[in-house]
Order: structure tokens, then sequence, then C-alpha cells
């Protein structure tokens, strides 16, 4: 669950970024991300230590598309890593975290139910922006989309959920939207967990949720929001382990940069 808010707080902007496929200073994503955050702030990675190929160009990126003021990284090798006090005060003075992973799985093993995942949630609710890139946008939520096979037709088995981060309870999010083939699992994972909204993400591509819980499209491609508010019939209960899966009456939206979505009322503004 998302931490409490203090009385006459905002909550810091939510981020997930699409894998990145492009140079810095082509799609848009961090002068935004910048602008919202003022001049020069302190920047922390936090990664697996697997994927710190990852790592090194995202910082690269910060660097280049943001002049972000410091950059730190903090790298999990083992769940003991997410105590050290090193990694506490990294993120005690941070204006943005961002998580970056490959495989969702592997960043959430190491972080989940940490003091360092506890110290994001409540600096999220301080008004620190976290973000999340790649598989690391999947990490962000309280129900994670830990993987899946692709296809544009959901089919139980196909898909795979694990707990999250929790800094927020409304989304589900996964990498591919309406420009990738990946459709399928983002709608089985819905089936099985109908009271959140789905979000694809396009490369290249972020979805900016402010304060307001108002979503803002930024990047070059798209973010597919799926909504099944009235979600009708789905046999998601009686399916076998690798049965299709029937899911009626969604909502499908597909937007691109400057679109804005209420998530509050679930409509498109």
């Amino acid at each position: 669950m998302p931490a409490r808010l203090a009385p006459d707080q905002s909550r810091g902007y939510l981020v997930p970024l699409g894998a990145s496929v492009r140079g810095a200073g082509q799609t848009g994503i961090f002068r935004r991300l910048f602008a919202i955050l003022g001049q020069r702030p302190r920047v922390t990675i936090v990664v697996a230590s697997a994927d710190e190929t990852l790592a090194d160009d995202l910082d690269a990126r910060l660097v280049a598309d943001g002049a972000a003021g410091h950059v730190q990284r903090i790298v999990l090798t083992q769940r003991a890593d997410s105590e050290a006090q090193a990694a506490l005060a990294a993120i005690e003075h941070s204006h943005l975290a961002v998580l970056c992973a490959e495989q969702p799985l592997r960043l959430s093993t190491l972080l989940g139910g940490t003091a360092l995942a506890r110290l994001l949630r409540r600096r999220n609710a301080d008004g620190m922006a976290v973000g999340g890139i790649g598989a690391g946008a999947s990490v962000l939520p309280e129900h994670m989309l830990g993987g899946g096979a692709q296809g544009s037709s959901p089919r139980m088995g196909n898909v795979s959920l694990a707990p999250g981060l929790g800094l927020t309870n409304r989304l589900l999010i996964d990498q591919g939207g309406a420009g990738a083939d990946r459709l399928g699992r983002l709608l089985g994972a819905l089936a099985l967990n109908p009271f959140v909204l789905g979000i694809g993400l396009d490369a290249d591509t972020a979805a900016f949720i402010g304060p307001d819980n108002v979503l803002e499209v930024v990047g070059v491609g798209s973010v597919t929001v799926v909504d099944p508010t009235d979600v009708g019939h789905s046999n998601a209960a009686d399916a076998g382990p690798s049965d299709p899966i029937s899911i009626t009456n969604l909502r499908v939206h597909v937007l691109v940069h400057g679109s804005r979505y209420d998530l509050d009322f679930r409509r498109p503004l």
C-alpha cells in the first residue's frame, strides 16, 4: 500500500517509462522530468547487479538530457543491500529515485519488504518523485506483472503476478502498449484483477502521474489504458491452465504525447 500522506502534503510524481531505444535528447522525457523537479536535482538509480548495463545507459541519459545535479547508484546484489545505511541515506537526500530493471522479479525479490522499499514509499508520500524504466516500471505498483507470453489473446498460464513496491494500488503496468504484441498478458492480468487500471507503455514513452492523479503522456510512442470498471462476463474462474480467457466490456484508450487521463474518474481529459 502507498504510504499515508502527511497533512497538507502532496505526493511526489510517479513516472513509469517504457524501455529506451533512442538516444538522449530525442524523446523529451527527461527534459519534462527535470522541468518538474527543478534545477540540479539529486537522482538515485536503484538497480539489481545483473542489470548494471541498463543503469550505465540511464546514468548517461540523465546527465546528458537532464542536467542532474548529482547521480548516485544503489546496486542490490542481495536483500541485505536494501537495509544498508548508505542506500537509505541516498534515498533520504534524493529528489528522484529511478528503478532500473530488465526482469521485474529480479529487482522485486531484492527490494520487497525491506527498509529501502518502505523508505521509497514514505519519501514518495513526502513529495519525492519515483520512476521506473523498462521492467522497473512494472515494479512500481502494489500488483506487479512479473512476466508472461507475448500475443494479443489472453490465456491462463501466460501471465504471472507478484507483489510490487506498492507506490500505487490503482494500476497494473506493463511494457508494450499499442505498439507491441503484449496486450494479451495485460488483459489476462486484468481478468484476474478487474479493480485496477491496466497501463501499457511503448518504448521511449512515459506516463507522468502527478499529485492530482492525472496521467500525462510524454514521448514518441503511446500509452494504452485498459479500464475494466464495467467488465462483463469472464471465464477466468473456470478456464484451464492454458485456456484462452474471455473478458468483455472493457474500455481501451490509446494516448499519445500531450494526452491526459484522470485516474480518479477514469476518463480522458
